[in-house]
Formats: C-alpha cells, structure tokens, sequence
C-alpha cells in the first residue's frame, strides 16, 4: 500500500484523496461532456442547430418542439409557413407561439382538412427536408419499394426518374403559385393523391392566397408594417388582419380596389378563382374567342373539336390547372374588356372552410363572420396538433436522423456484409501472419533480429496516408505468379536442401531457400511472362483491402516480446518429447498467448472497420464498399446531425466490443508486464 492505514486517518492525506478523485472527475466530465454534445446534435434539425446543449433540449422545451415541427411539417421550407401563416417568419428558430383560436374553431379545421375537398387543396407536410428524412418521405419510399417488390427499374419507368438506388426515392413536389406545377408522371402523380389520402389531416398545410396578397404584394408596394400601408393610403386599419383579399358583401370600397382586381387577374393562383357562370360572362367569353381565334374552324384546328359556332363552346367557370385551358382561361381573366370585376371572386381553402362551417357545422352567419384568418387558424391548429402529439414527436424527432442513416447504409449496395467479411479476413490474417513473424524473431536468435524489429517499428513513424498511393499501385498491378512461383520454389528448396544437406545448420538452409524464392519469383518468372503476364489487378476484391495491413509492425513487436517471456524450459522440454517447431508453436505457444491474441485481434477488427479512405482508393466499386465509405458519402450530402447520427451509429460496434472484451485487453496488456 503506497497509503498506510494511520496515514490514511490523517487530514492531509484525505484531503490529498480528495483531490486525486477531483481531478479524475474533471477528466472524465471533459471526455463526458463532448460526448453527450454530439448525441445532442445527432436528434437537430435547422430549428434547434444553433442551441449548443448536452441534452436535446426539444425532450422538455415545448417552444423548441412547436419550432422542430412547425419546420418538418413545413418542408423545412420557410415560405410555405409564411404562406400558410399568413406572418413574416425570419427563421425557425425565431418561431413564437401563436394567438389561441376558440376551440370550436380548432375542432370544425380538424374536421374539414380530413375531407376530400381539403386534401385536393392542401399540400403534404413531413415530404422533404433540409438534407433530412421526415417521417413521410421514409413512408413514400417504403411504399414504393413494398409496391414495385424491390424492383428499381420498373418504378423509375413508371415514375419517370432516374435514381440509381432507393434512397434516392422521393414524393413528387407540388408548387402553389400562379399555377399548380406537379412533378412526375400520370402513375407517379396517382400513386402520390393515394398516399396523401392515407396520411392524416394533421399532415396537411394550405398556402393562403390572403397571405399571398398581404406578404408579397401590399408589403412590397406600401412597407412592412401596417402603419406604413395607413400612411401611404390615409387609411385606419390596426391589423394586417383587416386588410382582406376578398371583402364581405356590402363592405364600403377602399383605396385597395385596384390592387386587389390587379391581384386576382394576374397574381393569384388560378385553381382558387371562380367566375361567374351567367349569360353575360357566357357571352363575354365566346366573344373572346371569336376575337382570339378569328373563326370556329381555327378554334376546332387547336382543339380538335367539332363545334359549329362559338356559342357551342362550354364556358368554364373554374379550372383546376387544366393546361389545356390555361392560356385561354387566363387571358380572357386578364382582359377587363371582356371579363368584368364582379364576375371574379375567390375561391380558396378559407372560402371552402366557410362554406363547410356553415353547411357542415351548423355555424350562424355570425359566428362564420368571426372567423379569424386562415394564417390564424392554421397556426394555431399547428400548436393544437403539436401538443397533443408531442410524446410521439418526441420520439419521431429522436429517432429520425438515426433511421435516416440506417435507410442509407441499408439500402446502399452490400456495405454491412462488405464489412464483416473484410473485418473477419483482416483478424482471421493478422492471427495468422503477426504470429508467425513474431515467433520466428523470438525463437531463432537471428544476429539481424532488432534491425528486422527497427525496420518494422519504422513504419509506425509513417502516417497511414503516405502509403495510399503506393498500395493502391501495388494493388492494381499486383505480382502474383511470380510471388506464388518464388514462395513454391522456396519451399521446394528448403525441403530438398534440409533433406540432401541435413548437416547444414538451419540458418544456411533459409538462406538458399530465400534465394531461390528470389531468383524464381524475381528474375526468371517475370521475364518468362513478361510484364502483362506476371501482374494482376486486385482491385475491387477483398485481397486489396486486406494485403495491404496483413503485417502489423506494432503487433508484431508486441508478440515477440510477449513470446520471449516464456520460460525457455518449455521449448526444451517439448524438445525432449520430441515435438516439432509446428508443434511448439500452436500447442506451446498460441494456447499460453491467448490475451495478446485477443489484443492483437481486436486491433485488427478496429483497423479493418474504421478504413474508409484507403477502401475508398483501392475500391473504386461502390457494390464492393464498406460501411465507412458509405458513411463518408452520407456525410458529405446530408445535415450536419445526421453527420453526427451516422458517427454514433458507426462507433456503436468498437464500443460493445471493447465493452464486453475489456477484460481480455486488460490481461493482454497486463499480464506480459507482470511476466
């Protein structure tokens, strides 16, 4: 005991004491602490990146989760909440709780955002993300895969994409402006309304064409503030929200009538306009194309119609992007000379919300008159959705960047059977060829033995990186026959001179038998082959990766030093009892090695599953990848958590290995000190 029990009892000793276990808590709160930041920052996403805290701090911050879903289910898109809000929103993370809503309001949106009418307007959250995998863009995929039985090609002829793998599996997009733009073709498209009508209504946002008005077009021309927009029109207004697009009937005109009609003509989306259908807006219309056109027969050429005068033509008082109407529909809406105001009205997710409040609901007339704003409504409904599914948001936010990491090393070529075939030959190699080395240095007393070892611990002083290039030459043109003819003739001429020669001491025979290796597999077999013939590529094969780290120096020096502790008396005693040096060595010394075995391969194992730039030269194939190339390609395309998911993910093996193999490694280390 270096402390001797009076000693200990005294106060500077305890006091000594306590400062040793200080220091070692301050170490281990250092190691902890950067720890359990990354574990933090493998469950972010853009709301949350910039709160650098040990713990994710959306497990017991409501205002953080609000932020983390009001971005999911946006499509980590910030125009899409601002539009669908109907407020300026500069960032995530700069999201506040919004205004309550009367609960029967909250209660008659939920209702109506889970009927067909709805989700014909409405947009699917939760589809895409900044480098992430939201929940339904991970269900799309599986979808997918689960409908085409796995079979890429026939889903990307069906789809009209080109993607090399799974991963690259997305939803067709949907872009709300002055037209609906759907990506994808007819099948994709189907497949695509199939999946959003299966998904809750919660996952639902719509973009307000008020908003629209409101954010881009008055805030543009009169200022940003409501009191700008009064001072530029004399105007009394105390809210943005009273600035309507579509003003209640009997409303007194205002100075934004102008803007509004400019609107609705040339701004707004054209799927959300209605025209009157009347005789005169019938009969302004036909006029329109009789101008347009000049004659029927022209008009029957475009559209391959049959129609003997312009008034058989059908008016269309809605269309739902229809391009095949588009152009015409449109411009007649432009031309005041023939599409009068009155007949333009609004028809968009707040106008069918109405319609449902009253006739679906029972709601009075008053009650519908108080409605607040789509912007309103919706962002509060948002909080609504987010609290009474916060545990379960909790979870999906947790576990998301991990299941993204895992989709991508899962659905990537064959990187997890890559990796325990390269893992188990690069242990099944060093246990072979380390042990072998290291016995022969410590059994013969050659005269050269430490400057074989020097040689050998040489290239420790070398980083891993200096030999890249080198291997990878060796590798691509890789002598093999030769090397197989010299190792064959020196075994042929280390028996033939041991059995002619048996007086020859053992030294002199390896010598001629290394001397005929080197004259056959160094001078004659390549000039009989010839360059060509003599070299093979060992690209793309399991042989490049495991060549290359076969002889570990280190490992090699740590072995024979660890043979060397073993009595001699062993040896001379299986000697007597007549064993042979192949005995010696598995029986005598690879049973008594056992822990400097276990060290030897668990450094093999860390070296082999860690490689990623050295797999990533040597194996041009991604079919032939590992783990670590994967996990380098994934990082270089996805956020910054998910860098972080895929590094805890890809240390979880090393750490339960050297978790549940502390105790080998220990006696590994130990037990030839203490020999």
């Amino acid at each position: 005991m270096i402390i001797s029990t009076v000693g200990a009892k005294h106060w500077k000793t305890r006091l000594a004491v306590a400062l040793i276990y200080l220091v070692l808590i301050l170490g281990a709160v250092t190691m902890i602490y950067p720890f359990l930041l990354m574990l933090a920052g493998s469950v972010k996403s853009e709301a949350d990146a910039d709160r650098i805290t040990p713990y994710p701090e959306f497990w017991f911050n409501d205002h953080v989760l609000f932020q983390k879903y009001v971005e999911s289910k946006h499509n980590a898109t910030i125009a899409n909440c601002r539009l669908a809000w109907g407020v300026s929103v500069p960032s995530w993370r700069r999201i506040e709780l919004p205004e309550p809503v009367a609960p029967e309001i909250i209660a008659d949106f939920g209702a109506w955002r889970e009927t067909d009418e709805a989700r014909s307007l409405g947009l699917l959250g939760h589809t895409s993300g900044a480098r992430l995998l939201p929940l339904n863009a991970r269900l799309w995929r599986k979808s997918m895969e689960d409908k085409y039985d796995g079979d890429l090609r026939a889903y990307c002829q069906d789809s009209g994409t080109m993607v090399t793998d799974w991963t690259g599996v997305m939803p067709p997009f949907e872009i709300v402006g002055r037209y609906r733009l759907r990506s994808g073709t007819e099948q994709s498209r189907q497949d695509y309304e199939s999946f959003k009508a299966q998904r809750p209504g919660a996952d639902l946002f719509f973009r307000d064409p008020q908003a629209n008005f409101v954010l881009d077009v008055l805030s543009a021309k009169y200022g940003r503030t409501i009191g700008d927009l009064n001072a530029a029109l004399g105007t009394y207004w105390r809210d943005w929200d009273e600035v309507l697009l579509m003003k209640e009937d009997g409303a007194p005109p205002d100075p934004l009538e102008a803007d509004r009609e400019a609107y609705l003509r040339g701004t707004a989306p054209l799927q959300y306009i209605r025209l009157a259908d009347i005789p005169a807006s019938r009969d302004a219309y036909h006029r329109y194309l009789a101008k347009r056109h000049g004659s029927v027969r022209a008009y029957n050429a475009m559209h391959r119609t049959s129609h003997t005068d312009f008034t058989d033509v059908p008016f269309v008082a809605h269309i739902d992007d229809d391009p095949s109407q588009r152009v015409e529909w449109e411009e007649f809406l432009r031309d005041p000379a023939f599409c009068q105001t009155a007949w333009i009205s609004l028809d968009g997710p707040r106008e069918r919300f109405l319609q449902y409040r009253r006739a679906v609901c029972g709601r009075d007339e008053a009650a519908v008159r108080a409605t607040p704003t789509l912007g309103k409504i919706a962002a509060a409904v948002d909080y609504h959705d987010c609290m009474a599914s916060s545990r379960e948001l909790r979870k999906e936010f947790t576990k998301r960047n991990y299941l993204h990491v895992l989709d991508y090393i899962a659905l990537h070529g064959n990187g997890i059977v890559n990796t325990l075939i390269y893992c188990l030959l690069a242990i099944l190699t060093s246990l072979i060829v380390n042990p072998l080395a290291a016995y022969a240095l410590s059994r013969f007393k050659l005269s050269t033995t430490y400057q074989i070892l020097l040689f050998c611990m040489a290239t420790m002083a070398f980083p891993g990186e200096v030999s890249m290039i080198p291997a990878f030459i060796l590798m691509k043109r890789f002598p093999l026959w030769p090397l197989l003819g010299g190792v064959a003739a020196m075994a042929v001429t280390y028996f033939l001179v041991a059995k002619l020669a048996p007086r020859w001491r053992m030294g002199r025979i390896a010598l001629s038998a290394l001397g005929a290796g080197v004259l056959v597999g160094g001078i004659i077999l390549p000039i009989v082959l010839g360059r060509d013939g003599s070299q093979v590529s060992l690209l793309n094969t399991f042989a490049a990766l495991v060549l290359p780290g076969a002889a570990n120096g280190y490992f090699i020096f740590l072995l024979k030093g660890f043979f060397d502790s073993m009595p001699r008396e062993l040896y001379e005693a299986a000697e007597l009892d007549g064993a042979g040096e192949w005995t010696k060595f598995w029986t005598l010394t690879i049973n008594l090695s056992k822990p400097i075995l276990a060290v030897i391969a668990l450094g093999a194992f860390t070296g082999a599953y860690s490689a990623f730039m050295m797999a990533l030269i040597i194996i041009p194939d991604p079919d032939m990848w590992t783990i670590m190339v994967w996990i380098f390609q994934l990082q270089s395309q996805s956020h910054g958590a998910v860098v972080y998911a895929s590094i805890v993910l890809a240390a979880l093996p090393t750490f339960l290995v050297f978790a549940f193999c502390q105790n080998l490694i220990i006696r590994g280390i130990v037990v030839p000190t203490e020999k």
